[in-house]
């Protein structure tokens, strides 16, 4: 009689991980269809059904699952929206995220679609109009990004800025690459005394200029055009801000953090808050995934934690302080130096 195997691992995380990948096609299609603007009251799964329109015996099964993931809750045949729900994924509210998720969902779709194929022959060759630098698509990232920062990372962001030593006497500051302008606006608003332009290419500020017209802090918050690797940033900045900007190779990180360090009057503060890698870049498996398909086309790579440490050192910042932060959910580096006074 053969002997029956005596697995020491249980296989479970397998089925996690598969069932993953069917939770966020049910939420990408939850979005697609606009199921939750019609759950912002009770309503039963035929009367859903009529308003998409949809299948009636498929449109009950899909608001079961919604359930099941918990972004709806049932009670006697009737369906609503839980409160994160209600807030984040239903259109015209101040703070929706499904243009978001859709970006993303875009870029893993088009991984996903060919991944072994990627992973065999390499990333190709991707259509300027594709490229995650093109104009187009960083007008829907600034969009995007304007939202998640809305929905709460804005603020986070501005707690770790005013966490800095001397945040409070600063009164010019330059969000470097700041996109859409929210996070400079929130550190703004924890320093009534501050003044913040926002960098960031002529299309972007122009994006920017919009939210900072729209929630009236266009008195403290200006914006100034370009491209920071070869235009002029200004200067006599008691604070440089740089979130989620600076993933480059060591020649251009160089370059612009001698801009940086020269743009900062003596004494002042660079904050730099960057997603980065760790255990020989197998972690935090947030970050390793949500950036894979950008990674697999050749177009983008995280750095290891420590990247802008060192480089701040390199270009005579003292002072320097490293620490991680959650922003949204996922680990962050948050690296401080400070320009040293004139002798």
């Amino acid at each position: 009689m053969v002997k029956m195997p005596d697995p020491q691992s249980d296989f479970s995380v397998f089925g996690d991980m598969f069932y993953g990948a069917v939770a966020s096609r049910l939420l990408m299609s939850a979005i697609d269809l606009a199921v939750f603007d019609h759950l912002e009251q009770a309503a039963s799964a035929q009367a859903v059904a009529r308003l998409l329109p949809a299948h009636p015996r498929n449109a009950q099964l899909m608001l079961d699952a919604l359930c099941a993931l918990g972004l709806l809750r049932k009670s006697q045949g009737q369906y609503q929206n839980q409160p994160p729900t209600s807030e984040f994924l239903v259109r015209g509210k101040a703070v929706y995220l499904g243009h978001w998720l859709q970006l993303a969902d875009e870029s893993w779709q088009d991984c996903l679609g060919g991944l072994t194929d990627k992973i065999r022959s390499g990333p190709g060759q991707a259509p300027p109009d594709e490229h995650w630098n093109a104009a187009a698509y960083c007008e829907r990232f600034t969009r995007a990004h304007a939202a998640t920062s809305l929905a709460g990372v804005a603020r986070q962001m501005a707690a770790i800025v005013a966490d800095a030593p001397g945040f409070d006497a600063c009164r010019r500051m330059l969000d470097l690459g700041g996109g859409p302008g929210v996070n400079a606006m929130a550190v703004a608003q924890a320093n009534e005394g501050l003044a913040a332009v926002v960098f960031d290419r002529p299309e972007i500020v122009a994006i920017a200029r919009g939210y900072i017209d729209e929630y009236g802090m266009s008195a403290r918050v200006s914006t100034m055009g370009g491209d920071y690797l070869s235009d002029d940033i200004g200067g006599e900045y008691d604070l440089i801000m740089v979130t989620d900007s600076l993933y480059y190779g060591d020649a251009e990180l160089d370059q612009v953090l001698a801009k940086c360090r020269q743009a900062l009057a003596p004494g002042g503060l660079l904050v730099g808050v960057h997603a980065v890698l760790t255990e020989e870049a197998t972690q935090p498996a947030k970050m390793v995934l949500a950036m894979l398909p950008e990674a697999l086309a050749g177009q983008a790579a995280l750095p290891e934690r420590g990247f802008l440490a060192r480089a701040m050192a390199r270009h005579g910042f003292a002072e320097i302080s490293s620490r991680m932060a959650l922003v949204a959910g996922a680990p962050m580096e948050v690296n401080v130096g400070r320009r040293p006074a004139e002798a």
